[in-house]
């Protein structure tokens, strides 16, 4: 295999006497109206630019020589070339001299000047699709598209290429001619691949497209900003290569979606991440070497976040390792901030151990309390700006931080010490593996001698059988069934232990002389697992005595400064009761966790039902689909693919769903709960802030 860079038309549709066919295994044409107009958009801009741009690769092999013509077939890349061959066509229509036909009519057609080799019609294509769309494509390179009767205007082919007869007569009517757009075209380049006779080319198709061979983010994103960079072996050596280094192949594009998170307004879903990584780049207007700079500062912070780091200190690294056993990835984002001030001397290694310990702290008292995770991504991602929007309150950083997260109202407030005892008490930690073992070998490890836990297991005092031995049933006495199921799987009855499959159903006289004997490590754990009986009380003693020290373990650390983030200007409201909404301005709402900007009731249903149509689209959509009424009192739907449904509609990005407009606000949080109530998420997750006109 031969791989070298290439040009669309200067390699493929500039030569002569050549035709490309796509060989019958590969799919349909299939180029959806989104993508083509994403490549236009491409071109246009490396025309305007003055730039290349990397549309892929194309893998090609030569099939035969006949009349004079060369035949390749594409193994990979028909997509991208049939997509340009109608953009060249619709060119080719589009223009408006004689000349700019004729220069385009020889790109897309073998011309055989004399008729020496007699050149059939269906040759004189330079592109050969596969069979379904061959007919298709014969018909639209001829002189009459429009008027053609036997044209399916319904296929791919056709609407792509009506597409791009509307997007150049856009173009023309703003000044640009259709040698303006061609000369974007011909700054397309590609990776060409040319196969040798040793190739198997279907063999080499089926590993381009089954087994990893398909671009990661991080590919697209490495070839991005190299590709065409001058500089690019320097950029690679000095950038790219210590990025890799600190952060492995594997987790590259979980680092790549965690930065781009970090950066973005929104969300980054990894099939749309390497878009939004371009619109990052010619947003903030970065260079190549501008960007890989900063990611490269990020990629040594998420490695520390990953891996013990010698920079940091024992205990903040010991802090950063529970998180990580804990996965509590999500709060990465936060963190980035958090270790970009630290290393601008804002805080210190002190401020930095007492901030990872109390989202630690934070961490473990939201899974043991059993509160839901949906909002944590939403909290990490705003939690800075909203912590420090008043700059003066990095004078007092730790203390900002904890005012902060004791005084929401909304489920992701700070558990208090008595919640938190009594959810340690009552709670089925068994069923969260990492966090009971996590708290089991904190208590263990409280002291000064350290163990490691790594290859113990959680041992349960009182046995998981459901039928449980006359004497287990003996001891727990009549309620036994009750007590089993009640404490089975609560810190009370749970220690650790190297012995775990030995223990199992045996006797408590049996376990007792097994924790008590000199081969056993743990200590600390197993002092109330003692006498001559285990039941609800030995158990509850315990769990009491346990819960004691791990919320001694994981104290607070008090604020010496309370910062107050009481607005007295907002009031915040839920969904529950809309008529709150009336005679209101809203200032924003939070939704799982993120705080969103919206001045009307208005502007925040939009913004809502574009959260959640971007995590589910099908709820909405079946709504759509059903014409479903929000009450029995409207007269027109919600959603609907019928415009004639709706009342002053606007379409959802990238669908052909209508909402309707125009609802009072009372009405909006009504159809907001409605909403939460569809997707199945607890109406606490929502809440908005507004101010009473009225006062005002």
């Amino acid at each position: 295999m031969k791989i070298e860079s290439g040009r669309i038309i200067n390699d493929f549709f500039e030569e002569n006497k050549r035709q490309y066919a796509i060989p019958v295994y590969q799919r349909n044409y299939s180029w959806s109206k989104k993508q083509c107009s994403k490549l236009f958009d491409d071109i246009l801009y490396a025309y305007q630019k003055d730039k290349t741009h990397f549309c892929g690769s194309i893998v090609y092999a030569p099939l035969k020589e006949e009349n004079n013509i060369h035949f390749y077939i594409i193994i990979d890349g028909q997509q991208r070339m049939t997509t340009i061959y109608i953009l060249l066509k619709a060119l080719y229509d589009m223009a408006q001299t004689d000349r700019e036909k004729e220069s385009i009519k020889e790109i897309l057609f073998n011309n055989d000047k004399f008729d020496e080799y007699g050149v059939e019609k269906a040759n004189k294509l330079k592109l050969k699709p596969i069979n379904s769309d061959d007919n298709q494509l014969i018909l639209l390179m001829g002189d009459s598209v429009e008027k053609d009767k036997n044209i399916d205007k319904s296929s791919t082919l056709y609407q792509n290429y009506t597409l791009f007869c509307e997007l150049i007569r856009e173009q023309q009517e703003n000044g640009l001619t259709v040698k303006d757009i061609y000369r974007g075209i011909e700054k397309l380049i590609c990776g060409k691949m040319i196969l040798g006779d040793g190739d198997n080319a279907q063999e080499i198709f089926e590993r381009i497209n089954s087994t990893g061979v398909p671009l990661s983010l991080a590919d697209k994103i490495r070839n991005f900003v190299l590709m065409v960079d001058k500089d690019q072996e320097k950029l690679y050596n000095n950038y790219w290569l210590e990025i890799e280094k600190n952060v492995s192949v594997g987790q590259l594009d979980d680092f790549f979606i965690t930065y781009l998170n970090f950066r973005l307004e929104g969300f980054a879903r990894a099939d749309e991440a390497y878009e939004l990584f371009k619109q990052l780049f010619e947003q903030k207007k970065y260079t190549n070497e501008g960007i890989l700079q900063e990611m490269l500062r990020y990629s040594k912070y998420y490695h520390t976040f990953l891996n013990n780091d010698v920079n940091y200190t024992k205990k903040a690294n010991d802090l950063l390792a529970g998180l990580r056993q804990l996965k509590q990835t999500t709060l990465f984002v936060f963190l980035f901030d958090v270790f970009d001030d630290f290393h601008n001397n804002l805080i210190d290694s002190n401020e930095l151990e007492k901030i990872l310990e109390l989202l630690l702290n934070y961490s473990i008292r939201r899974l043991v309390c059993e509160i839901g995770s949906n909002s944590l991504r939403g909290l990490y991602k705003t939690l800075y700006s909203r912590v420090f929007s008043n700059k003066e309150h990095k004078q007092y950083y730790y203390d900002a931080i904890l005012s902060f997260l004791t005084q929401l109202t909304s489920k992701d407030v700070f558990p208090s010490n008595e919640v938190f005892e009594k959810a340690l008490k009552e709670n089925n930690l068994y069923r969260k593996n990492a966090l009971c073992k996590y708290l089991l070998a904190s208590i263990e490890n409280s002291g000064k001698e350290k163990i490691d836990v790594s290859n113990l297991t959680i041992e349960h005092i009182l046995p998981q059988n459901k039928n449980l031995s006359p004497y287990w049933q003996k001891m727990l006495g009549v309620d036994w069934r009750k007590i089993q199921e009640t404490y089975l799987h609560t810190l009370g009855n749970l220690t650790l232990t190297g012995y775990n499959s030995e223990l199992g159903d045996k006797s408590f006289e049996e376990k007792l002389e097994y924790f008590n004997s000199s081969d056993t490590k743990i200590v600390t754990l197993n002092e109330d697992i003692k006498g001559d009986i285990w039941n609800e009380t030995t158990i509850t003693t315990r769990a009491d005595n346990l819960a004691l020290k791990i919320l001694k373990q994981f104290a607070i650390k008090p604020a010496e400064h309370i910062i107050s983030f009481y607005d007295r200007n907002y009031v915040e409201y839920s969904s529950d009761v809309p008529e709150d909404a009336t005679s209101k301005s809203p200032e924003y709402y939070v939704f799982q966790g993120e705080r969103v900007i919206a001045r009307t009731f208005a502007a925040m249903l939009k913004s809502l039902i574009h959260n959640l149509y971007e995590e589910n689209p099908s709820i909405i959509e079946n709504m759509a689909r059903n014409n479903e009424k929000i009450s029995s009192l409207d007269s027109y739907r919600l959603f609907s693919y019928d415009p004639e449904m709706t009342k002053g509609s606007y379409q959802i990005d990238d669908s052909s769903i209508y909402v309707s407009t125009g609802f009072s606000a009372s009405h909006i949080m009504r159809i907001i709960g409605t909403l939460l109530d569809k997707y199945e998420i607890d109406r606490s997750d929502f809440s908005y802030f507004a101010k009473d006109n009225k006062t005002d």
